[in-house]
């Protein structure tokens, strides 16, 4: 089989289509590509932060081609699984995994601007991304084929995108806007739940893990949801609280200032 057969076709495999895998991945937290690749995004944030803050125009550019390289290829990819058979029936193709949608939805509201959206969208595509590069679901296979790269590549984009906007000025992360997000993640299980119980009940889907406990070694049992809970909010706090500590630990200098000078 060919290198070009093996990056980019599907195959039929027990009557259901999937990319080529060799199985001889050493998996997630063995295998050398998943410590790379968590080490990979953090440094990609500092360093990305750092020069788009000083360079905006740049900064600008880059984040409108990410953006819209992110919402082209995850359609191609998507539309290629329903023209393909790979999704069945072909409207399992849709989004309703929460990355999913946010591969979606993240550019479109950086494109657009569509700043109602913004802190929802922007947090629960870090924690989406995020969690997601901890999991490290995606070294399986020691050979890596187009369709591994491309959503390893929309998941460091969920996590950079944000940080990217924080830099050049365009959003900032307020507490008092937190309540967003959790709304937003109700949608989104929402629209999952229709999709595991109304649309697709007879597949037995588990779209945001809801149905089926989707941690590794199945942590919590049948308690599985409150460890998402647990989880959601640790993120949660971490992602808001960061900033705003950062902030009020810089706005203190300034107030000692104005205090000493009102004094004399």
């Amino acid at each position: 089989m060919s290198f070009f057969q093996k990056f980019f076709l599907y195959y039929e495999f027990n009557g259901s289509y999937t990319s080529y895998s060799d199985q001889l991945g050493s998996g997630a937290f063995i295998d050398y590509r998943h410590y790379l690749w968590m080490v990979l995004i953090p440094l990609l944030a500092v360093i990305g932060y750092q020069f788009f803050k000083k360079h905006p125009k740049a900064g600008n550019i880059t984040v409108m081609v990410l953006a819209v390289l992110l919402f082209t290829f995850r359609l191609g990819h998507q539309t290629a699984r329903a023209i393909l058979g790979v999704e069945t029936p072909w409207t399992q193709a849709f989004p309703f995994h929460m990355c999913t949608v946010l591969t979606f939805i993240l550019p479109l509201t950086i494109i657009f601007k569509w700043k109602k959206i913004e802190t929802p969208v922007y947090v629960l595509a870090m924690m989406g991304g995020i969690i997601t590069a901890l999991m490290g679901d995606y070294f399986s296979s020691q050979f890596m084929n187009m369709y591994t790269l491309e959503g390893m590549s929309a998941h460091t984009l969920l996590i950079l995108l944000p940080i990217y906007q924080i830099s050049l000025g365009r959003f900032k992360l307020e507490i008092k806007n937190s309540l967003s997000v959790i709304i937003g993640v109700l949608i989104l299980m929402g629209w999952a739940t229709l999709a595991n119980e109304v649309f697709y009940v007879g597949l037995d889907p588990n779209y945001m893990y809801l149905r089926h406990n989707g941690l590794p070694g199945d942590l919590g049992g049948e308690y599985y949801f409150l460890i998402y809970t647990a989880i959601f909010f640790l993120f949660f706090g971490l992602i808001f609280g960061i900033p705003e500590s950062y902030r009020k630990f810089n706005r203190k200098p300034e107030v000692k200032i104005k205090q000493s000078m009102q004094i004399s």
